[in-house]
């Protein structure tokens, strides 16, 4: 005799329930979220809508918040400097500069994520995504080699570090994840979970998780990202630079997404003291930002 759809349904969730906590309990995760509904559809498992503490449990572990407020490194050119002191802004740049470099589309692929990847009506769903993520690179002081960071991102040592004292409210201070061979708790559970006859998890939170994962192949540096994602009918303070769309962020100044305040500049191995005192020149960090030289790497 065939059982009733709602026997099934509850037979269903009951196995679901196993799988996930086979999973989460070895690493912590399921005290956190044991009392959590699932959405159990024909190709993915999802939370309902008005839920997110799983997919953020699975965030959270997978990729830490980094301490707030946590002193970090930015490497940049002059040039850049020059535009940062004159504006008194720090920018975001969206995903989309860097798509075709690694981003979103190692971690689609690494987790199944289908929907992400179908390119059959228009552009796959990573590279619409990525227009909605922006973000700048940090570095933890002592972290990551020296040399390559001055040598890729300061222009060979020509350009400077700044040292920032960041704050994150509404926006994500997160470190990368690169690749790790081992792979990810997400990978397991929907490993676990296909093994099982079961459809991937898709955490309502994966539209930022694949913001900070790198492949391997560019581990270069011990990188902390600070990220913010603009949603349809949410805020949006972003510009036009004539390529890209950024997001920008005062420094020194209060606002609800992150607090920045600019430390210290240090001069490059290779950089001229007097070329960065001209950057400055004329705006409020002559006078109240030290210029330092970095120690050798």
């Amino acid at each position: 005799m065939n059982q009733p759809p709602i026997f099934l349904e509850i037979e269903r969730q009951a196995k679901v329930r196993r799988i996930f906590q086979s999973v989460l309990e070895p690493c912590g995760v399921w005290d956190q979220v044991k009392d959590v509904e699932f959405t159990l559809r024909p190709e993915v498992i999802v939370e309902p809508t008005h839920s997110k503490v799983l997919s953020d449990a699975i965030l959270n572990h997978m990729f830490p918040h980094a301490p707030k407020p946590a002193e970090l490194f930015h490497y940049t050119s002059i040039d850049s400097l020059k535009g940062i002191a004159k504006t008194g802004l720090l920018r975001l740049h969206w995903v989309h500069k860097r798509i075709d470099q690694g981003e979103l589309e190692p971690f689609a692929i690494k987790h199944r994520l289908k929907g992400y990847l179908d390119s059959s009506e228009s552009e796959p769903y990573f590279k619409t995504l990525s227009k909605d993520l922006f973000y700048i690179s940090l570095t933890c002081p002592g972290g990551g080699d020296e040399f390559e960071l001055w040598r890729a991102f300061a222009l060979g040592g020509t350009g400077v570090r700044l040292r920032l004292l960041v704050n994150p409210s509404r926006a994500e201070l997160r470190k990368i994840q690169y690749e790790p061979p081992a792979g990810t708790l997400l990978m397991e559970l929907n490993s676990t979970l296909a093994a099982e006859g079961e459809p991937p998890f898709v955490p309502w939170t994966v539209s930022k998780i694949g913001a900070f994962y790198l492949p391997s192949t560019l581990h270069r540096e011990d990188e902390v990202r600070l990220l913010i994602k603009r949603y349809p009918g949410g805020r949006d303070e972003t510009e036009f630079d004539g390529q890209n769309r950024y997001w920008p962020l005062p420094i020194g100044q209060h606002n609800d997404f992150c607090g920045i305040r600019l430390l210290e500049i240090q001069c490059g191995p290779a950089a001229q003291r007097r070329d960065v005192l001209s950057a400055i020149a004329g705006t409020p960090f002559e006078t109240t930002v030290p210029v330092t030289c970095a120690p050798q790497p």
